[in-house]
């Protein structure tokens, strides 16, 4: 500690070393400010995917959805449709604080909890988000031309299964109806 405060001293007995410390200090500041605006410039680009409407995710899983089956050999043409079991949900970081009274012997308990609140913008103020929950997919009808092939039926099955992480009994896969072919 007495090493530091010896080159300090040495330092700072020149008048030119002093504006080097100053400009360094400086150039440490603005490289910590240009930090958290690209930390805030990244956290917007995050929130907007965030805000994705339910309906916006469900039509983007569906396309995804029906390209991939439609690849599987004999599905053919296909049509998806996804129902959900939750949306997107976010978790707020929160502060909270222990009160304790004491009145004629009696302790009293009280926990106060508040939102953690960050700057996002000139004069605007955000929660802080701690976690993101995914969608939840809770079901999904499928209906190609190859739909009524037990081999293509279970792959479809297999395949959606796979890709949503639920149980086959939430999957229907059906023939899908050919132009001017009769119902069997």
């Amino acid at each position: 500690m007495t090493e530091l405060k010896d080159v300090f001293k040495k330092l700072s007995n020149n008048k030119k070393n002093i504006v080097l410390i100053i400009c360094a200090v400086l150039s440490l500041i603005l490289l910590v400010f240009s930090g958290i605006s690209e930390t805030h410039e990244d956290n917007e680009e995050f929130n907007v995917k965030l805000n994705v409407s339910s309906d916006e995710y469900i039509k983007e899983q569906e396309e995804k959805l029906k390209a991939l089956i439609e690849k599987i050999d004999g599905a053919g043409e296909t049509e998806v449709m996804i129902t959900l079991e939750s949306c997107y949900e976010n978790v707020y970081l929160k502060d909270s604080n222990l009160k304790t009274e004491s009145t004629e012997g009696v302790f009293k308990e009280e926990q106060e909890e508040s939102f953690v609140m960050a700057k996002t913008g000139s004069n605007t103020q955000d929660g802080v988000i701690i976690k993101v929950y995914e969608p939840v997919v809770k079901g999904v009808a499928v209906v190609a031309t190859g739909g009524d092939d037990e081999k293509v039926k279970m792959a479809i099955i297999e395949t959606v299964s796979a890709v949503f992480n639920i149980n086959s009994t939430n999957i229907s896969v059906e023939k899908m109806k050919i132009e001017g072919e009769e119902y069997k």
